[in-house]
C-alpha cells in the first residue's frame, strides 16, 4: 500500500470518529436502493438518507413517497462524484440473479462475471470516489462459496485495495422477529478501521431467539409448506424452483370455496392481481429493515 493512499485511510478514520460528535445525523448514501429496506432501517436507527440509485421506475415512487427529502438517481454506471455527496455510510444490496442458485440456468452461475451481479464493481467505483467511512452489503450466502470462492476473494480484495477492512456474516430474517426464514449475507467494512465486534459476537442459533410475530411455535408437516399452484404458472412475480407442487388437504376444497364467496360477496377480486403480485415480489427483494437497523445501530456506537 502506497504512503499516500495510507496517510488517505488514517485521514478518512479520524473524520469517521469524528462524525458521531457532530450535531448532525450521519448521512446515508443507498446503492441498488430497491423499495428502501436499508435506508428505512438505518434511518430508524438515527441516520438520514441523503441519496438513493435504483433503476426501476416503480420503485423509485416507492422511495419517493417514502425518503421525499433525499436525492434519487436512476442508474448506478451514470453515477459518480460529479452527482453523489459524500456521506458517511454507502448500503448496497447488489443484485443475486448472477449468485443465486436461482438464478441461474441449466446450472450455470457466472456470479460476478455475470452483467448484474458484476455490477459489484461499480460500488467499488463509486465508494473510492466517496470514500465513506462505512459500506455495508447485501447478498445471498452463495456468494460464500460461487465460483470456488474466487469471487468472495475478488470482494474483499477490490475493498481492501480501495483502503477497507470487514467481516461478514450471515443473517436469518426470523431472528429479529420477522415471521419468515430469509438468509441473507451481509457485509460491513470500515475505512482504516473494524467494523464493532458485536456484528460477531452474537452469533447464537436464530432459534433460541424470540419471534414477536408467534406466541408459540406451530410445526407443519413437509407436505403442508406452500409450493407453486396451478394459477400461479403465469405470474410476473414466480420464482421458478425447477418443481411442480399440488397440496391436497381433507375437507380443503370446501373452505376454498367458501373463501372465494365471501371474497366477492366483499368486492375483492378472486387472487391477486398483477399490482399486488409486483408489490410482494419487491417486497420479497427487500433488505429486511429489521437487520438493517440493528447494524446501522451498531455503527453509531463510539
Amino acid at each position: 500500500m502506497n504512503n499516500g493512499l495510507t496517510t488517505e485511510i488514517a485521514e478518512n478514520a479520524e473524520n469517521g470518529m469524528r462524525f458521531l460528535d457532530e450535531k448532525r445525523k450521519p448521512t446515508l448514501g443507498s446503492l441498488f436502493a430497491g423499495i428502501g429496506g436499508f435506508d428505512l432501517g438505518f434511518e430508524r436507527a438515527g441516520w438520514k438518507t441523503a441519496w438513493q440509485v435504483e433503476i426501476n421506475p416503480a420503485h423509485r415512487l416507492v422511495l419517493a413517497a417514502r425518503f421525499s427529502k433525499a436525492e434519487r438517481f436512476a442508474d448506478v454506471r451514470a453515477c459518480g462524484e460529479a452527482d453523489l455527496t459524500r456521506v458517511d455510510c454507502i448500503t448496497a444490496g447488489f443484485p443475486c440473479q448472477d449468485i443465486s442458485t436461482m438464478g441461474g440456468r441449466r446450472g450455470h452461475i457466472p456470479g460476478l462475471a455475470g452483467s448484474r451481479s458484476g455490477l459489484f464493481f461499480e460500488i467499488i467505483r463509486i465508494v473510492r470516489a466517496l470514500r465513506p467511512v462505512w459500506v455495508v452489503l447485501e447478498n445471498v450466502p452463495a456468494l460464500l462459496h460461487t465460483n470456488d470462492g474466487r469471487d468472495l476473494q475478488a470482494v474483499i480484495t477490490a475493498f481492501a485495495d480501495s483502503g477497507y477492512v470487514g467481516c461478514w456474516r450471515v443473517l436469518d430474517a426470523q431472528g429479529f422477529g420477522v415471521p419468515q426464514k430469509r438468509r441473507r449475507l451481509f457485509m460491513v467494512a470500515g475505512l482504516g478501521r473494524y467494523p464493532p465486534l458485536e456484528f460477531l459476537a452474537n452469533a447464537s442459533p436464530v432459534e433460541a431467539i424470540p419471534c414477536s410475530a408467534f406466541s408459540k411455535r406451530i410445526s407443519w408437516a413437509d407436505v403442508r409448506w406452500a409450493g407453486h399452484t396451478l394459477t400461479a404458472s403465469n405470474a410476473e412475480s414466480r420464482i421458478d424452483l425447477g418443481t411442480e407442487v399440488l397440496i391436497a388437504e381433507a375437507d380443503g376444497w370446501g373452505a376454498m370455496v367458501e373463501r372465494e364467496r365471501e371474497s366477492r360477496l366483499h368486492g375483492i377480486p378472486k387472487g391477486m392481481d398483477t399490482q399486488n403480485l409486483y408489490r410482494r415480489f419487491a417486497a420479497g427483494n427487500a433488505v429486511v429493515p429489521e437487520i438493517a437497523q440493528w447494524i446501522g445501530a451498531m455503527l453509531l456506537e463510539p
